[in-house]
């Protein structure tokens, strides 16, 4: 499986990424509380893009986690997602 696409979508506060599943196409709305409150990025959006070059292979681990789960064309990834981290704060650190 690897991302077909990335873009960043500020007016949701989150990055897209579009991703192959077993042939399919699924699209994956990781917002902003991910990257900052489970995955420790800054809060600007350039940061948002270099946490998801940086986890990758967890986040992608998520998607197919929440598509298995339910196989629908879009999933949303929730910061539930990453309860084995045990890191969750209402405010990153800088």
């Amino acid at each position: 499986m690897h991302a077909s696409a990335t873009r960043l979508d500020t007016a949701m506060q989150a990055v897209d990424v579009f991703l192959d599943i077993d042939g399919r196409s699924v699209k994956a709305l990781i917002p902003r509380e991910v990257f900052e409150h489970r995955l420790r990025s800054g809060p600007d959006p350039d940061a948002w893009l270099k946490s998801y070059e940086e986890n990758a292979e967890v986040l992608h681990s998520a998607i197919r986690r929440r598509f298995a789960a339910k196989p629908q064309e879009m999933v949303v990834v929730r910061s539930s997602d990453f309860d084995f981290l045990g890191t969750d704060t209402s405010e990153p650190e800088r």
